[in-house]
């Protein structure tokens, strides 16, 4: 709902949405559900050092000599498929506190590392998934300022399961914070508050959903779609890092 002169959530639907304007002076949380930010919550709760999201694979390889002498690993896909050469794919169930713990990881994918990279004129920038949600709104709440909640989207197209995480972040921020939503806020979070009892079978039926179903990522869908496991709050810093803004100690 509107609220006249309260603070606003707003959502862009896609990364090719996003805006200088759009995010400026605002707090961004960026939602990759399927499965860039998930993993990037996932790496940082199991003590990776930081996450340097990277738009191009030369990106990343030019990155990664910049952090020669530090433990780099190299994640992230293309098409949903594992890059050659680099360490991790982009699953969360690869990056385990065993493999991560003190690295560097340095991460490109489809979608999601360049909603990122397009929300960086924004105040500022959190990662989200389900797995941390409302971690997040606590953590935008705190900022005092609008928000905006950017989907990753699937080559500059809406996917259902950012929007149905985005909703479920309006629904938090809208009725635990007393922010007012846009319409396109209020629409996903009608979405989401329809959907909550059974999100899979909501997603059941979408494009991206039976996308990742065919190429047989079965435990990935299962873990990304667990609600609030995490108070972990990775946060974008002025050095192009991610690193860890919230607690890691354990779950919620």
């Amino acid at each position: 709902m509107w609220r006249e002169g309260k603070l606003t959530v707003d959502v862009a639907i896609a990364a090719g949405e996003v805006t200088p304007e759009m995010v400026f002076q605002r707090s961004v949380a960026v939602i990759d559900v399927f499965r860039a930010t998930s993993v990037i919550v996932e790496a940082i709760h199991n003590g990776a050092a930081r996450v340097i999201p990277v738009v191009t694979i030369e990106d990343a390889l030019a990155m990664k000599e910049r952090y020669a002498g530090e433990r780099v690993l190299l994640g992230g896909e293309r098409n949903t498929v594992k890059i050659e050469g680099f360490d991790k794919d982009n699953s969360p169930l690869a990056y385990t506190r065993s493999d991560v713990e003190r690295a560097t990881i340095v991460f490109t994918t489809t979608n999601g590392t360049r909603a990122i990279y397009n929300s960086r004129d924004a105040h500022s920038i959190y990662v989200a998934a389900f797995i941390n949600m409302s971690a997040v709104c606590e953590a935008l709440a705190a900022t005092g300022r609008d928000v905006v909640l950017v989907c990753s989207g699937r080559e500059d197209h809406f996917t259902a399961e950012d929007g149905l995480c985005a909703g479920a972040m309006a629904d938090v921020l809208a009725t635990r914070f007393g922010y007012g939503t846009t319409d396109i806020a209020e629409v996903l979070q009608r979405m989401w508050l329809d959907a909550r009892n059974d999100v899979k079978g909501r997603l059941s039926t979408t494009y991206h959903y039976n996308d990742i179903v065919r190429r047989g990522y079965f435990a990935d869908i299962d873990f990304c779609l667990q609600r609030d496991i995490y108070d972990t709050v990775p946060c974008y810093n002025t050095r192009g890092e991610i690193i860890n803004n919230g607690n890691t100690d354990g779950k919620r």
